[in-house]
């Protein structure tokens, strides 16, 4: 009976996981904030699955332009060539990945991604026959070492509850990428099998996520630190991790900017004056919080006039007829509540009369999230300083 090797990663959470981690929770509160209609959702899907599809076949060293990927995925092109061919079956492999959530990892699975990238592509190519130099490619199997080293790997991570989701995703991608698995195709078993696992576990972004992008850019450091774990140089599982960290950062950037772009297209960015566009800056920023507390105490309006009076510092009922183009009675029922509430006080009178954040409103945590960020930073900053700011 052979010993299956465990896996026993060591690594320090630090505080780039963390961001990272945070970074995810809060993005994926702004896409749900700005509510994307449902087709955009789907061509955004679409988008990000021809760009996985581009680069997984840039770093296998399968360069076609990116209109052709598109038009491939999109069935507007049949594929003629090998490297066209390559595509079609990396876009087959990830809807095995979609049709197989419920599965935990293991060597069938694995086994059967080798079937779909690299038999089939060649048994299905008709370039290949009797004649051609290309020879069809056979079943491989996996070394006996590799095959152990894989069901150590696979059990921890099915069965790990310490790593989040995230990180347990690199810790397989780096060790996929650096054991000696098949002859090619090397990097899409990696980038497969990782998607795979943040897809399992609900962190991929609502599929939007394209790790290999940022890989494919940032590919000399990461062949560099592959060969040295190759050449038997020593390469921790933090440095690893760090690194696969870094890219996801940045993938998670680019995904902030796409999202902002579709909110600023949703308020007519370019048509606000600079007061507005800073307040929509802050709205995307933080809107997602709007959510987050029971409708039952304010609703979407008045919780937005929260946002804008911490944003701003004070705001007249003038002010706010003309930024909800509503009726004035309305936003005076409004402030009437949030007085109430002792979450604003007025200051002025008449022509001049101003709302501002209650500095002394501590008895509601529920409401306090509300008070402005100075407020919570500096205690010391009482009700007269703050009116002569104004």
């Amino acid at each position: 009976m052979i010993l299956i090797n465990k896996y026993e990663p060591i690594i320090s959470i630090d505080e780039a996981f963390i961001q990272c981690v945070h970074d995810h929770v809060e993005l994926c509160k702004i896409y749900e904030f700005i509510d994307l209609p449902d087709q955009i959702r789907i061509i955004e899907q679409q988008n990000s699955s021809i760009l996985r599809n581009y680069y997984a076949n840039a770093l296998d060293n399968n360069l076609l332009e990116i209109k052709t990927v598109k038009y491939l995925i999109n069935k507007n092109l049949r594929p003629a060539t090998l490297q066209e061919k390559a595509v079609e079956q990396y876009q087959k492999a990830e809807q095995f990945i979609n049709e197989q959530l419920h599965e935990q990892l293991s060597l069938p699975f694995l086994y059967q991604l080798q079937k779909i990238i690299i038999e089939d592509l060649y048994q299905n190519n008709g370039e290949i026959n009797l004649f051609s130099a290309q020879p069809a490619r056979m079943p491989e199997r996996l070394s006996m070492e590799t095959e152990i080293e894989l069901d150590g790997l696979f059990e921890f991570l099915n069965n790990d509850n310490e790593f989040h989701p995230i990180i347990q995703s690199w810790m397989l991608h780096f060790r996929l990428i650096t054991l000696p698995l098949f002859s090619e195709s090397k990097s899409k078993f990696a980038n497969l099998m990782q998607y795979f696992w943040l897809r399992k576990h609900k962190m991929e972004m609502f599929g939007l996520l394209s790790i290999e992008h940022e890989i494919y850019i940032n590919k000399p450091e990461y062949e560099e630190l592959i060969n040295k774990v190759e050449k038997g140089s020593e390469v921790s599982l933090n440095d690893q991790i760090a690194f696969g960290l870094q890219l996801h950062r940045i993938q998670l950037s680019r995904l902030k900017d796409l999202f902002k772009s579709y909110f600023r297209k949703q308020v007519d960015f370019e048509k606000l004056n600079a007061r507005q566009k800073n307040i929509m800056n802050y709205v995307f920023e933080r809107g997602y919080k709007l959510k987050e507390i029971d409708d039952s105490i304010l609703n979407k309006r008045q919780k937005l006039i929260m946002y804008i009076i911490q944003h701003r510092g004070f705001i007249s009922t003038k002010e706010l007829v003309n930024e909800f183009d509503c009726n004035r009675k309305t936003i005076q029922r409004d402030f009437t509540l949030l007085l109430e509430l002792e979450l604003v006080r007025s200051i002025g009178a008449g022509a001049g009369l101003r709302y501002c954040i209650n500095l002394h409103e501590k008895g509601n945590p529920q409401l306090e999230k509300y008070q402005a960020d100075f407020v919570k930073i500096d205690n010391s900053f009482t009700e007269e300083n703050f009116e002569d700011e104004l």
